[in-house]
């Protein structure tokens, strides 16, 4: 009987061992599909704040074409009534 007990606990080690490497790999295969994920994310951010960017650049080039073309108009008018008084 004892020598089955001395048997069992080298084979549980050796069990409880190929567990933790097994567990180990696991948890190395999550962290490098995280950085995975995290680079990826963070790729698409800059690109998102790069469109944004040049998204709010051509808003604002043609917000001032609009409000110079309005002022044209103004002064348009301007030079009209001011021709139709004299």
């Amino acid at each position: 009987m004892s020598e089955n007990i001395k048997d069992v606990v080298p084979q549980n080690l050796v069990k409880i061992q190929k567990n933790f490497a097994a567990f180990r790999r696991d948890v190395t295969d999550r962290l490098g599909w995280l950085e995975t994920i995290r680079k990826q994310a963070r790729r698409n951010m800059a690109a998102m704040l790069v469109m944004m960017h040049g998204t709010a650049g051509v808003y604002e080039e043609r917000l001032n074409q609009l409000e110079i073309d309005r002022i044209v108009k103004l002064e348009d008018r301007m030079v009209a009534v001011e021709a139709r008084l004299r």
